[in-house]
């Protein structure tokens, strides 16, 4: 079976720092700050390692869209991904700004196809509930980004902290996409090949996340708002989820607001996971943990993506039900970021 139209839940934007600063104020514009980076790796190993093309426009993402078979592409940022190491926190107000501005113009281009997710300075919850409207409402956006990390601030993704974020990212009905860097932190510091810290980076970065926000009962307090973990895939998630519970069993006294199981949370509220195209426990997952909470996503243009060839592993797995892979490759993904399938295709 073809799905007919496709979602990818989470490709990325390479942002020019130039065409990002076009939008920022000229005195930040002349100033030469830019965001913090990964310390040198040379990930895409002299290009040997993903796409070979660094697509410099729309124009060049829609036509690697259709070589895959994308209809609808949802793009998180590449060098913005560092957001939450920034410092300043006046600096990461005016990049988070420019950003979302250079985005937009970014999807203006097919917006039919197009979609942005939005990044916001959760140094001042204030301004970040401001920029997250203005984004949304005004720029189109479909989502925000929470990196699962920060280098100052909150310690992690489940605090009280981010409670006047959340709640209005709930009342405006716009999804959150919690996303990392897959560099270096402080659980991976000890390691010296990429190959290490990028194993370590992905999937323990979500564990953690999931943590955060489930024994954090930010869905306790928020059992509206629709989380996504990304990037990470999905064959961890039944077996951290048992993990959880075990934990809770024994220590539920230090958790008293949570009137679930960790599990049920999962289950019961609005969560939802990245799927990469080749894991063998997909069906597993959707059976233990729901087929409605998993999207599919190619990492484009990332050196890590199987571009060329995503759509075609997962459409051609004998494993996976027709009803399975539609849900995958294109419900999920609109029920999580709020569009409409188009009448011609519905």
């Amino acid at each position: 079976m073809n799905v007919n139209y496709i979602v990818d839940s989470d490709a990325h934007v390479l942002e020019p720092t130039e065409g990002v600063r076009a939008h920022m104020p000229a005195n930040w514009a002349r100033s030469g700050t830019t965001l913090p980076s990964d310390g040198g790796f040379n990930r895409a190993y002299f290009g040997t390692l993903g796409p070979s093309l660094r697509p410099r426009d729309a124009g060049e993402y829609l036509r690697d869209m259709d070589v895959e078979g994308i209809t609808l592409s949802i793009f998180f940022p590449t060098t913005s991904l560092f957001i939450g190491d920034v410092r300043d926190p006046e600096f990461q107000a005016v990049w988070c700004r420019a950003y979302n501005d250079w985005l937009a113009e970014f999807c203006s281009a097919d917006p039919s196809r197009l979609k942005g997710v939005a990044i916001v300075p959760l140094q001042d919850t204030k301004l970040a509930c401001q920029e997250l409207e203005r984004a949304t409402s005004s720029l189109g956006h479909v989502g925000v980004m929470v990196p699962s990390s920060f280098s100052v601030g909150p310690g992690n993704v489940g605090e009280p902290y981010f409670d006047e974020f959340y709640g209005e990212a709930e009342r405006l009905g716009v999804p959150v996409g919690i996303h990392h860097t897959g560099s270096v932190r402080a659980e991976t510091a000890g390691f010296r090949q990429f190959l290490q810290i990028h194993l370590l980076s992905h999937v323990p970065e979500q564990m953690k996340a999931v943590t955060a926000v489930v024994i954090g009962g930010v869905f306790e307090r928020f059992p509206n708002l629709k989380i996504g973990f990304l990037e990470a895939g999905c064959g961890w998630v039944p077996f951290w989820t048992e993990r959880m519970d075990e934990e809770f069993e024994k220590r539920h006294k230090e958790v008293p607001y949570l009137r679930q199981k960790p599990s049920e949370y999962v289950l019961n509220c609005k969560s939802y996971f990245g799927v990469e195209p080749e894991e063998k426990l997909l069906p597993l997952v959707a059976d233990q943990i729901g087929s409605e909470k998993l999207m599919y996503a190619s990492d484009y243009p990332h050196w890590d993506s199987d571009w060329r060839h995503t759509v075609k592993t997962l459409i051609e797995r004998q494993d996976v039900s027709d009803a399975l892979r539609e849900a995958v490759m294109c419900d999920n993904a609109l029920a999580f970021y709020g569009i409409a399938k188009p009448a011609a295709v519905a």
